[in-house]
């Protein structure tokens, strides 16, 4: 989805797509429309006559033939259709919930990363502040639990940038089984990455969560990838508190030790950010 989902949580879990009802998409250029997400009848040749100066919103995700579609909707709802995720970009995302916990005071020069427009910082940079800023948000919120600190794992970290480097979060819950050479795999893909990378040995100590936002890069900055990032604990119904239960360590022992993965994909329009945890009750090394 061009404006970021967490997709499916827990890799044990049976959960689902986060719903994308608040996020306002527009057009990069006039594009064909289809009529259904199975893509074979258009619609019209021309989205923006059809839609006019309506705003837009997109609701669903489909993958055909490996393109991923989205139905967009006008606003007053009534004109609907089906077009590619690749010829949208955001607008503007709506943040439903806030978190209570306040971040810690950041020196000036993180500072001013944050300040900056996504296209001014560099991958590195902004994959450095988004781990930062959201560890040390999961950190305040597992203080409330009692489950204990969380901790990083070497092993796990480079576990979870493996995963970030090839793993597509559009798929949902068929993401946390398909390795790099594109196969799906009964045992989750993090396990058997774990352990042909060497570190992991147990082949049920591995909890995942992945999840992006695509947002558009001269609007938004490091803080609005991890608020939505955040809402993997502040605001996860739609995956029935999955990605919460595993990050705040409600399951297992406590889930202390974690990775975390980061990857930064750029378009001439947007900055995507794809980001894969994992948690166990082992510090892999």
């Amino acid at each position: 989805m061009i404006a970021g989902i967490v997709s499916s949580g827990l890799m044990i879990a049976n959960t689902q797509h986060a719903k994308a009802s608040d996020t306002r998409v527009s057009l990069k250029k006039d594009t064909s429309l289809y009529d259904t997400q199975k893509i074979k009848k258009i619609k019209t040749k021309s989205a923006k006559k059809y839609f006019g100066k309506e705003s837009l919103y997109e609701k669903k995700t489909a993958k055909v033939k490996n393109t991923t579609y989205k139905l967009v909707k006008s606003k007053s709802g009534k004109k609907s259709g089906w077009m590619k995720s690749s010829d949208l970009y955001v607008v503007k995302r709506k943040i439903t919930t806030k978190s209570t916990y306040q971040l810690s005071p950041r020196i000036s020069d993180s500072s001013d990363l944050d300040n900056r427009q996504l296209s001014q910082l560099s991958d590195s940079q902004i994959k450095s502040r988004i781990r930062a800023k959201f560890i040390n948000f999961v950190q305040g919120q597992r203080k409330k639990t009692g489950n204990g600190s969380w901790v990083s794992s070497n092993g796990l970290n480079k576990v979870a940038q493996e995963r970030a480097n090839y793993v597509d979060p559009t798929m949902g819950e068929a993401s946390h089984y398909t390795t790099r050479d594109g196969k799906r795999h009964r045992q989750e893909a993090a396990i058997l990455d774990g352990q042909r990378m060497k570190i992991v040995k147990n082949q049920n100590d591995i909890y995942e969560s992945n999840g992006y936002a695509t947002l558009d890069k001269n609007y938004y900055h490091i803080a609005d990838y991890v608020n939505y990032f955040n809402e993997m604990i502040s605001d996860d119904g739609a995956s029935g508190d999955s990605h919460k239960t595993q990050l705040l360590g409600n399951e297992g022992n406590g889930l202390r030790y974690y990775g975390i993965g980061l990857r930064v994909i750029r378009t001439n329009y947007t900055v995507q950010v794809n980001i894969v945890i994992l948690s166990a009750d082992t510090k892999y090394r």
